[in-house]
């Protein structure tokens, strides 16, 4: 596991990001309302998002669980 920050505002780092992704968070929210990743400035938004999407996938053998998949909206002709 790396220390490398990926939220230089919150001095979160990566460690602590997949830590709590191991504990359950599933959610950029989640991990925003736990150790406030991507609530300050925004720039590290799409990294975490990144992040938590590969430590999710590492944990459910390459696929995202359901909760992760967006639905797809209609397209309005």
């Amino acid at each position: 596991m790396s220390t490398m920050y990926v939220c230089v505002c919150n001095a979160v780092t990566e460690r602590t990001l997949l830590e709590l992704v191991d504990e359950g968070c599933t959610t950029i929210a989640e991990l925003q309302s736990r150790i406030g990743v991507a609530d300050c400035c925004g720039t590290c938004h799409d990294h975490a998002a990144e992040l938590l999407d590969q430590a999710l996938k590492d944990a459910h053998g390459g696929l995202l669980p359901p909760s992760r998949i967006l639905p797809r909206l209609p397209v309005m002709a």
